[in-house]
């Protein structure tokens, strides 16, 4: 029998291969390649940092450490690591978002050398999302030049490039995705297409979800021209689908956040970094609040098409949904400086963010997209209009008159804080000159040229970079203490002296550690076990007040007997440590290595529990010296009676066996695992099987099922 087409799929190729057609075929769509160009450094093995004088960077402080322990666990595990134990004496991996765990597109950086693999994965989101951002203005009716200048406008945003500099990459990650979450929900009628993009975003970074979801539903409730019955069922699919296929994440994310210090954070946690009235200076001096969060600068020609929107009535109207945004970003962004902002920070969800400046990206997107509307509307007019030009006129007139006073007041002013008031001056000078006459190409090219330059610039000014090598200098002499000990231990420092990314390299597991998910128990523990007082919520342990490792715990005064029985062999610090049990070996530059007098192997056997009154010592227990670990099983042979202890976190979802029958894992110490043990020499296995994880991996697997049913059924 002959097989026939179906009209409808030749049409849907047809329509794809003209769309990519389109792109070969005129150059200027090439132009959403060019914001992969700010990655470059850290493709070569430049280390991006937020600024010359930084010393940190969430890139190597989380997802540089969390990218290696998957890449090691897949390649010499053979597994799909579920728990992470170079931190906090061990954390739940799969429930926490930063692992990457289930964005899988942040698994291709583990095809290439690391940190490098991370900066070329999110070039490739640039790309992703500034082509994303050109489909979405070109949905809106936006042509061809306005559409790429808007495009490039979001996918060079100075802020992003800043935010690249602190690390944060799954924030990034999830911006990438939501213009197409715009463009989707113009296109998508039942939601489910939709769902899997919302998904996505959630997946790479959830913090990022609520204010993209906020957009997104605004922007759907003003947008869309279905029948008004069909919108309840359109966002039901959409949010079903997006809960279903994130639910591996959000069950144990969930689970860790019942008994975690986050659900414990206080409306100053929540509104912390909140933007300040006088740094909104930031949006026409770039990076003038000095911290990444408070980053704003949209570009000068960007500012002048803003400006220039309100000339015309119309124009007006259509931006009027952008121009909202931005007030409204703007007024989340200030957080605690909004009346009843310490109740709204109660809310469920609310409650559980942090920094409200991020809303700043939409304030961002909604300039980028009035920016190339008004600009598709300045290319119609025939002329330039007397309105267009007075506006230029008092734009050229403020630029010189407040750009020029900051110039006279400041003798030797940064590059920064002249930047804005020179592209603002001349993207209205070009605009008030090139448009008394027709040759629109000419003005396109200039226009473009400007933007490039602008962001770009802007762009790579907003970090620093430093050669990928430079970090080992100064651990060097330290790893090689470390190097030669054969059995398990971990370190705990409490001035931050062997940094996570040193640590991840050479397998050290550290019981301190940077992670804004942190266990309620372990933290009151080491609270005792370092001498370190919490105040409030913080992201580290021990907690740093003001910033400053080095010296912000100087007068603590550690507990060797409880560092022991979390195995901590050795206290590596940046200053001197007077107490008993611990002994000097080692001092390297500024830093003093300890040995701990009352370390514990990683297992014991105990006939009655130990504490410092009883001469605790190695000497008093069994050591139990075989145990094998891998991230999701742990096995070890031990001679009982007594009890066994093993020095790893308790936490749902742990099982153990001994000799293959299933036993209770109770609590040790308060934060430790033990069984009890009968006479005899034992195989004991210890399991980590997480339901939540299971269970969301099943519901998953579901809604994967019916996306594919969906499509099938489109496709008749």
């Amino acid at each position: 029998m002959k097989q026939t087409l179906n009209p409808r799929d030749v049409t849907a190729k047809k329509k794809f291969f003209d769309n990519y057609r389109s792109i070969i075929t005129n150059p200027i769509r090439w132009l959403i390649f060019l914001p992969a160009i700010i990655y470059i450094p850290g493709i070569l093995g430049w280390i991006p940092f937020p600024s010359e004088t930084a010393d940190y960077t969430d890139l190597l402080l989380t997802h540089y450490p969390y990218a290696v322990y998957l890449r090691e666990s897949l390649l010499l595990n053979r597994a799909i690591p579920l728990w992470y134990n170079l931190i906090y004496s061990g954390v739940p991996f799969a429930a926490n978002p930063l692992s990457g765990l289930w964005y899988l597109p942040g698994w291709i950086a583990l095809l290439f050398p690391l940190p490098a693999g991370i900066s070329f994965v999110l070039a490739l989101h640039s790309i992703w999302g500034t082509g994303g951002f050109y489909k979405f203005l070109e949905s809106e009716g936006i042509e061809l030049p306005g559409s790429i200048i808007g495009a490039i406008a979001f996918g060079l945003m100075p802020k992003i490039a800043a935010h690249y500099g602190a690390g944060h990459v799954s924030m990034l990650y999830a911006i990438a995705w939501t213009p197409w979450l715009l463009w989707m929900s113009r296109k998508d009628k039942r939601g489910w297409k939709t769902g899997i993009i919302l998904g996505c975003l959630f997946l790479a970074d959830p913090r990022w979800a609520i204010f993209a979801g906020l957009l997104w539903i605004s922007y759907t409730i003003a947008h869309r021209h279905y029948i008004t019955k069909n919108q309840p069922l359109f966002y039901l699919q959409a949010c079903g689908i997006a809960l279903l296929i994130t639910s591996p994440l959000i069950l144990p994310m969930l689970e860790f956040m019942s008994i975690s210090t986050r659900a414990l954070m206080s409306s100053d946690d929540v509104l912390v970094y909140s933007l300040p009235p006088d740094k909104l200076l930031g949006l026409i001096i770039p990076g003038s609040g000095g911290n990444p969060e408070w980053f704003l600068y949209p570009g000068g020609l960007i500012i002048f098409l803003f400006v220039l929107q309100f000339v015309d009535k119309e124009l007006r109207k259509i931006n009027g949904f952008w121009s909202t945004w931005v007030g409204f970003s703007l007024l989340i962004s200030m957080g605690s400086l909004i009346p009843g902002a310490e109740l709204f920070s109660k809310l469920p969800l609310v409650s559980l963010l942090r920094v409200p400046p991020r809303a700043l990206f939409i304030t961002g997107i909604c300039f980028a997209v009035i920016g190339g509307r008004t600009i598709s509307w300045l290319f119609h007019l025939i002329r330039s209009d007397i309105r267009v030009q007075r506006v230029a006129f008092g734009v050229i007139a403020f630029t010189l008159l407040f750009g020029g006073s900051i110039v006279t007041v400041v003798k030797t002013p940064e590059v920064n804080l002249y930047w804005g008031f020179i592209f603002i001056f001349i993207a209205a000078a070009s605009i008030l000159v090139l448009g008394q006459f027709k040759r629109n190409k000419i003005m396109k090219v200039i226009l473009i040229g400007i933007t490039i330059l602008d962001l770009a610039g802007m762009g790579f000014l907003s970090f620093s970079v430093v050669p990928g090598q430079k970090r080992l200098t100064e651990n060097i002499e330290i790893l090689k203490i470390l190097e030669n000990e054969q059995q398990l231990f971990r370190i705990y420092s409490p001035s931050y002296s062997i940094p996570q990314d040193i640590a991840v390299e050479n397998s050290i597991e550290l019981a301190d550690g940077v992670d804004p998910l942190q266990i309620k128990s372990y933290v009151e523990f080491m609270e005792s076990a370092t001498g370190v007082v919490s105040d409030g919520y913080s992201v580290t342990i021990p907690p740093y007040k003001s910033g400053a490792p080095d010296i912000d715990n100087i007068n603590s005064v550690p507990e060797p007997f409880l560092l022991g029985l979390i195995n901590v062999k050795f206290l590596i610090s940046a200053f001197e440590i007077q107490k008993d049990g611990l002994i000097l070996i080692e001092k390297i530059a500024d830093r003093h290595i300890y040995t701990n007098q009352h370390f514990l192997p990683r297992a014991w056997v105990q006939v009655e529990e130990l504490s410092p009154e009883n001469n605790q010592s190695i000497e008093q227990v069994e050591t139990v010296m075989e145990v094998e670990w891998n991230p999701n099983k742990i096995q070890l042979y031990a001679t009982g009676p007594g009890t066994l202890v093993l020095s790893e976190i308790h936490y749902p979802g742990w099982t153990a066996s001994v000799d293959g029958k299933n036993i209770e894992i109770r609590p040790a110490y308060g934060i430790l695992r033990s069984i009890t043990l009968t006479g005899g020499n034992h195989e004991i296995v210890f399991r980590y099987h997480p339901i939540s994880v299971y269970a969301g991996l099943c519901l998953a697997a579901a809604a994967w099922l019916f996306i594919l049913w969906q499509y099938l059924h489109e496709k008749r």
